[in-house]
């Protein structure tokens, strides 16, 4: 009986250890380049730079949630956009007013 249990606390431990690899090995959420398009869950969007170089993310889909634009600029800046809900479907755009003085340098979602 006590081999059994030292063995089934070795596998525990090796699962453990995997499990963390695998956590420590998942990507985080990316930053794309404006003029990118990409899936946020179940919405389809596209990163962008609008007049007066501001960052937008336009989306579309349905999906619960709130999410925005954070737009960080070549200067180091970063601005967030205003707050969208795709919960009723269709395409919804969340604009940072950004200016950003040389370029967009990249753009991600948040979400609440």
């Amino acid at each position: 009986m006590r081999h059994l249990t030292r063995r089934s606390a070795t596998a525990a431990a090796v699962a453990a250890a995997l499990t963390g690899a695998v956590t420590v090995a998942a990507p985080a959420a990316s930053a794309v380049t404006p003029g990118t398009s990409f899936l946020y869950g179940a919405l389809s969007c596209q990163a962008l730079v609008v007049s007066g170089n501001d960052g937008r993310v336009t989306c579309t889909g349905t999906q619960q949630g709130n999410w925005r634009a954070k737009v960080k600029c070549s200067a180091g800046f970063t601005y967030y956009g205003n707050w969208q809900s795709n919960f009723q479907g269709g395409t919804r755009s969340s604009t940072a007013d950004s200016n950003c003085f040389w370029s967009v340098e990249d753009i991600t979602i948040t979400s609440s």
